[in-house]
């Protein structure tokens, strides 16, 4: 009997919009598009391929309190899998817990609704799935938090490094329990929102917050397991090959910067017992392109950057140039005609490393009543190492400040 499982994690709905720019056909950022159209393509595919289970192991948004449009958006691909008669499993990450005196979270809707075919998993526990190719069992373990932990009495008085240890072997002694309630002749699929001590974490900076506790893999190999379907971690990655293979998803499309060189994508898994498989499946992200230029030593640097940029630059990409230049070589860089080079991306960045003479150190005019006016300063500073472009930034500075007061 093999049972045929879709896992996604990590959508984020929300994020990585700083990198995209308003559809003028929608009204919507394009990043946003992006983020939506992979999700729907992963249902596409469910559906199209009659899975018999959708899981999905945390952080649907970028936060706790996602926008209307984010949850109108996340529930339209729930009902279409909902209305496939494809099981459909709901995890609950950090994103989506709010961290008050209240069992609510960003999934709560879903459980409130009693959507058909629809299971929230937002406390530890085994569920049994009758699917269409048989029965199968989730031993779900949703995020873990450590504030409750601390506000506890006995472990007040506790370091950060004795906590953690506690936790560790709460949940090791919490994983075997549950264990003991599976059935062995079932298969069974474990989905927790963590991170494993041999992950290689994403590096992305957009949604980093706060302390991640780290567990050791091996409270997840038991005989009775078929496979481990792991959420939090960004970098779609195999933790273990054997039986049970331990696999993060990855999230499903890239979030910054941090993520550029990372494939995006979901799994396919083949569960069955004491032999599943999986294939990790890309949805082709859009590129996110970096060019690092040092253009110190040109007698042109308008035209040694648009050659590096020509030499990487794709239609529809993400892409940030960093270039290194001299003070002195800024009077001679046409950045009218490098932006008009990079409005094939979705979007651009100039992002210069200005190197200053010894002898510009600091600029006389920058005297004790210079400074006292913020503009005079700026328009002095200008005067010396922007003076094309000082109209246009003396403007949106006055604009800044006005907004300010």
């Amino acid at each position: 009997m093999t049972i045929n499982v879709i896992h996604v994690s990590d959508i984020h709905l929300g994020s990585g919009e700083g990198h995209g720019r308003v559809n003028p056909q929608t009204g919507l950022n394009s990043r946003f598009e992006d983020f939506v159209q992979a999700l729907t393509r992963v249902v596409d595919y469910t559906i199209k391929n009659k899975a018999d289970v959708f899981l999905f192991s945390g952080d649907a948004y970028r936060t706790s309190s996602p926008e209307p449009l984010y949850q109108k958006v996340f529930a339209r691909e729930l009902k279409r899998l909902s209305d496939a008669s494809i099981k459909t499993i709901l995890l609950t990450g950090n994103h989506d817990l709010i961290l008050r005196s209240t069992a609510s979270h960003s999934m709560s809707v879903f459980q409130s609704l009693e959507v058909p075919n629809v299971t929230v998993i937002d406390k530890p526990g085994v569920f049994t799935l009758d699917t269409a190719h048989g029965a199968c069992q989730v031993v779900g373990l949703p995020y873990v938090t450590r504030h409750h932990l601390m506000a506890a009495d006995e472990f007040s008085s506790m370091g950060q490094g004795q906590i953690d240890k506690v936790i560790v072997e709460k949940v090791a002694q919490l994983m075997r329990g549950l264990y003991e309630e599976l059935d062995d002749k079932i298969p069974t699929l474990v989905t927790a929102h963590m991170t494993v001590d041999k992950a290689i974490a994403g590096i992305e900076k957009e949604l980093l917050v706060g302390y991640t506790q780290t567990f050791p893999s091996d409270i997840f190999i038991d005989p009775r397991l078929d496979f481990v379907a792991l959420g939090h971690v960004h970098k779609h990655q195999v933790i273990r090959q054997d039986s049970p293979p331990i696999v993060y998803a990855g999230s499903l499309e890239r979030i910054d910067f941090g993520e550029e060189k990372e494939d995006k994508g979901f799994l396919h898994i083949e569960l069955k017992r004491g032999a599943s498989t999986f294939e990790f499946h890309s949805i082709q992200p859009r590129p996110f392109i970096t060019i690092d230029c040092d253009v110190t030593g040109s007698t042109d640097p308008t035209k040694d950057l648009l050659k590096a940029v020509q030499g990487k630059i794709t239609t529809g990409c993400v892409l940030r140039l960093r270039y290194k230049i001299k003070q002195e070589q800024t009077a001679k860089l046409n950045v009218s005609e490098l932006e008009d080079c990079l409005k094939q991306a979705m979007s651009a960045r100039l992002i210069p490393e200005i190197v200053f003479g010894q002898r510009i150190g600091r600029l006389p005019e920058l005297n004790e009543t210079s400074v006292a006016t913020p503009l005079s300063a700026l328009e002095s500073y200008l005067d010396q190492v922007a003076p094309e472009r000082k109209d246009k930034l003396l403007e949106r500075a006055k604009q800044l400040l006005d907004d300010q007061a």
